[in-house]
This record gives C-alpha cells, sequence and structure tokens, in this order.
C-alpha cells in the first residue's frame, strides 16, 4: 500500500510539473524527415522518449533551421533539435544534450582518384558546392577559397552533383547516403575525401523557457544514455549511414 501511494505520489509530481512544449525541427534524414505526413527519425525519437520520461507534452512542427531557431530564440517554451553547438549560439539558448555527435566532410565522385589531401588542393581542382543555409558554408566562406558555389538546398547541391555538374559536394557523414537516395543516387557514388568539421548536436531551448524544466530534460537524457536507450536509437536510424 505505502509503495502504491509513493508511486501515486510520483505521478502527481510528475503530471504537476509537466509543461506544453513546441518542439521546432527542419528535414534531415535520418535525424528528422517526413514519413507520409508524420515526422520520424532519430531525433524525434529522442524528443519523444524525453517527453515520456518528463510527463511533458510536445508538439513538433518542421520547419526551415533559421526560422525555427529565430522561433526559439524569441518564444517561451520553444526548442529546436538537432541543433549544432557553436560559439555564436551559445548564449542564445538553453542546451540539452550531446545528442550525437556529427562530421561535415567532402565527398567526391567514386572515380575521383586520388584522394584530395587537403581543401585548397580541392579548391584547384573543381567546384565545391554546398546550401548556404549550413554552418558549413560560412565555415568555408572564411578559408578564401576561389570554386566555392552556394546552393539553396541540399536537394539542389545532390542534383547538380548527380548530373555532373559539381566536382565536390559537403554534407555530414549521417545523412549522406539518404541524401544521395533521394536524388536517385546510389549512395555508393559519393567518395569520401576529408573530415571539415566535427560538433555535437543538441536541444536548443529559448531562454524564455524555465530553466528547470531544461534540466529536467538534460537529466532524461543522461538516463536515457546511461540504460542504453540512446545507443539503440542510434543504432536503429543511423547504422546505415554511408562508409568512408
Amino acid at each position: 500500500m505505502k509503495r502504491f501511494a509513493a508511486c501515486l505520489l510520483s505521478l502527481l509530481a510528475l503530471t504537476a510539473n509537466a509543461a506544453d512544449l513546441q518542439l521546432l525541427t527542419d528535414n534531415h534524414p535520418p535525424l528528422h524527415f517526413l514519413q507520409g505526413d508524420q515526422l520520424v527519425g532519430f531525433g524525434v525519437d529522442v524528443v519523444q522518449a524525453l517527453a515520456a520520461q518528463t510527463g511533458d507534452r510536445v508538439h513538433l512542427q518542421q520547419v526551415p533551421l533559421l526560422r525555427a531557431l529565430r522561433m526559439a530564440s524569441e518564444t517561451p517554451d520553444t526548442g529546436v533539435f538537432t541543433v549544432l553547438r557553436t560559439d555564436a549560439r551559445d548564449d542564445r539558448y538553453q542546451w540539452v544534450g550531446p545528442l550525437i555527435e556529427m562530421e561535415t566532410a567532402l565527398y567526391a565522385h567514386d572515380n575521383f582518384q586520388p584522394p584530395v589531401r587537403s581543401l585548397r588542393e580541392a579548391d584547384h581542382l573543381g567546384r565545391i558546392t554546398v546550401p548556404r543555409k549550413w554552418l558549413v558554408y560560412s565555415y568555408l566562406q572564411e578559408q578564401d577559397l576561389s570554386n566555392l558555389y552556394g546552393v539553396e538546398t541540399p536537394e539542389q547541391m545532390m542534383r547538380l552533383f548527380s548530373l555532373g555538374r559539381t566536382d565536390f559536394v559537403v554534407s555530414d557523414t549521417l545523412s549522406s547516403a539518404s541524401l544521395a537516395r533521394e536524388q536517385g543516387m546510389e549512395p555508393g557514388r559519393l567518395q569520401y575525401q576529408i573530415p571539415l568539421m566535427k560538433r555535437d548536436t543538441y536541444i536548443a531551448f529559448s531562454r524564455q523557457t524555465d530553466p528547470k524544466q531544461v534540466a529536467r530534460w538534460q537529466q532524461a537524457l543522461d538516463t536515457l544514455r546511461a540504460d542504453g536507450r540512446l545507443e539503440k536509437m542510434r543504432q536503429r536510424w543511423l547504422s546505415n549511414t554511408l562508409p568512408r
């Protein structure tokens, strides 16, 4: 009886602390993407598991990343996943993570030989195409490249690659295979060249969100990592990513 009462009190406490949270994300398979009319992916599974752990009600919405970040910087009880944490973004949000490390790399056509040894060498050999909205585009702009070509979307980048109209593309290693398949290409047509950057991904909550709520999400994530559920989600969604 005492055990039942304790469980009931815990449930009531969880319900009392529950919040309605808006969680925003973009299209980035296999991390988060639409399957029919439903959002699925590694990041979606993580967010839903964290909400179940904390007792919160989450409302998922897919919007372009830059708009999502702007909304989360202004709106209470709002978060964005999965987000690269940078010095420029650090003070604008409250962070839960890390979720998973993301490596961004340079890719060439599978018949490109030998592999390049540096970004400068790639710039000398041909066009490097990357979406302008991606963080890595700003990084590449700082490298003073002469053959950097910015496009609007990753789909446009991969389309140019499939048509042979660009020599190199840039993508994170988690989603390269999915991006290739979306354009009807075999993932093996992408040949890994060199790493460009590595960063951890997070959930970014607005500064107006209750810090205690954010702390509960961090605690829930730590539990998911400790009991192995986070690794199972990674295996489910990310074990079939493009090998080097």
